[in-house]
């Protein structure tokens, strides 16, 4: 028997519940019918990174050293992109692995570089990068035979291609991600024959992608019976099984446009730019692209046409990604914001106006209301220290927005109301996922619980019998079989071991062009 985390970036009850109920997914139906669940709850902000890691570890950000997929760093001014090397702690398969377990990790965002494993890790997206090389061929497997054998059997891909993106959205791009769906699934089933791990992870990343652009639409739809006819090839082979995610999709009825509102309220200053002047004559990338298009030039002026300038065509939204800090005035800025909701300050804390600034934006935050429902944008704001736990908590963002309900909070620079209807994404990032335990070893009482993303880890590791280290936030959940074995054994307790992996490096310019292709870097 293996066990079994089958990882779905972005799913939630919610979004899938109506096709749940007209049949349309048979197979999760029978892991509903046949196990134990119900909501996951994931760590702020509720996004890719750091959430993944939170349910591998078992620990909040301020254990990790990390809080997103990146952070502005504002005493050098500029954005700091992470990997897996940054993250300050082992995870749950190195525990197993500690104790005589082999385990396997396909796709999980946040492992590039791959480590050593008494196994095989093929890294995920959208973190996994290769220098210069968008569709990664090498290095994204550890051990080398495994990454041989995916890429000559399976011809197997991190990433879609064409990649689907806020202005590359059609069929396409759909299909792309679509195969990688099956693709993903294909390696996990020969990767279990060929190894045998007692443990494998496999996370399906890019529907979260579709998700984002097309909320519950067609496309959604298409995938989500695509992962449901897979999960059936796991259901009679006596496997215990984790559906999980790392935080939910909601449908987006509002945008929060955080640092217009900084720029409003006058936290926040920008220098004269090109962008805007282009915005105002109607020149922007979704336009130059549609024309492009038309003549079937998008290929050739992407050669042809320097990076540099490419950049500085701001989106019709205004100006996003790494062009927010080359325009701000930052003598006259306060206070700046990643999307989700993070803000940093450029005050010290040791400032004697650093808490009172601190306290200004908080009520401001607070207090704001969409103008035609009188819902709160933003559902309460935590001083980073104060948030997390751990000996990293203070390195977090000075201020963590816990988003209000249908709210996508983007860092957008140019819109000239801080509140709009729609945005670049019709389904938005909130922290009510799911889990679902089925198999041998757990109840049949289907969506009845409620977790965190830090219990699933060290559920996991009792369940196969592995001590769980003593430094987790996470606990063991009550969702055992009675009379199995995990019920009847006392959870044993152990020290933790090291997570640190220091020298190995990545290419963070890679890592930003597919974030920003994606829209998370807004």
């Amino acid at each position: 028997m293996t066990t079994i985390t089958i990882g779905l970036d972005g799913a939630n009850w919610d979004l899938i519940g109506d096709w749940l109920d007209d049949g349309d997914l048979p197979n999760l139906q029978r892991l509903i019918d046949d196990g134990v669940g119900g909501v996951s709850e994931s760590c702020l902000p509720p996004i890719t990174v750091p959430n993944w890691k939170c349910y591998s570890t078992g620990k909040n950000p301020g254990k990790l050293g990390v809080f997103r997929f990146d952070r502005i760093d504002t005493e050098n001014r500029t954005h700091v992109f992470h990997d897996a090397t940054d993250f300050k702690s082992a995870e749950l398969w190195d525990y197993l692995n500690d104790e005589g377990h082999t385990a396997g990790v396909i796709n999980k965002p946040s492992t590039y570089p791959p480590k050593d494993l008494d196994g095989f890790v093929v890294a995920g997206g959208p973190d996994a990068s290769e220098t210069e090389y968008r569709s990664l061929e090498r290095g994204f497997a550890t051990p080398d035979d495994v990454e041989t054998f995916l890429r000559d059997e399976l011809d197997y891909r991190v990433h879609p291609k064409p990649m689907i993106s806020p202005t590359e959205k059609g069929e396409e791009e759909v299909e792309a991600v679509l195969d990688l769906v099956d693709l993903r699934f294909e390696a996990a089933k020969a990767l279990m024959e060929r190894e045998d791990p007692d443990f494998l992870h496999l996370t399906v990343f890019y529907s979260m992608a579709l998700q984002h652009y097309f909320y519950d639409g067609e496309p959604v739809k298409r995938a989500w019976q695509r992962i449901d006819a897979h999960l059936g090839d796991f259901l009679d082979e006596g496997h215990d099984v984790l559906v999980m995610s790392d935080h939910g999709t909601c449908d987006v009825d509002a945008v929060f446009y955080v640092n217009v509102w900084l720029q409003q309220q006058g936290y926040l200053s920008v220098e004269n730019n090109i962008d805007g002047v282009l915005r105002k004559a109607g020149i922007t990338r979704e336009r130059a692209l549609s024309v492009a298009k038309r003549f079937g030039m998008v290929e050739t002026l992407s050669r042809i046409v320097p990076e540099g300038i490419q950049k500085v065509v701001p989106w019709d939204e205004g100006v996003k990604r790494e062009r927010v800090l080359s325009i701000l005035d930052w003598d006259e800025t306060e206070a700046v914001a990643s999307n989700q909701g993070p803000i940093y300050l450029t005050r010290s804390p040791d400032d004697p106006g650093y808490e009172e600034l601190r306290t200004e934006l908080i009520e401001g935050l607070e207090s704001l209301r969409h103008p035609e429902t009188g819902t709160p944008l933003v559902r309460a704001v935590h001083r980073g220290e104060e948030h997390y736990e751990g000996p990293y908590a203070d390195d977090a963002p000075d201020l963590i927005l816990d988003q209000g309900d249908g709210v996508h909070t983007s860092d957008a620079i140019g819109p000239d109301e801080a509140i709009a209807d729609s945005g670049v994404w019709r389904g938005g990032n909130m922290p009510d996922g799911v889990f679902l335990f089925s198999g041998p070893s757990f109840r049949s009482d289907g969506l009845t619980e409620h977790a965190r993303i830090v219990d699933l880890a060290p559920t996991l590791l009792h369940a196969m019998g592995a001590a769980v280290p003593d430094d987790l936030d996470g606990e063991v959940l009550d969702v055992f079989a009675p009379g199995s074995d995990p019920a009847e054994r006392p959870v044993r307790t152990r020290e933790p071991l090291s997570g640190d992996r220091i020298g190995e490096e990545t290419d963070d310019a890679e890592v930003e062009s597919r974030l920003a292709d994606l829209g998370y870097l807004e």
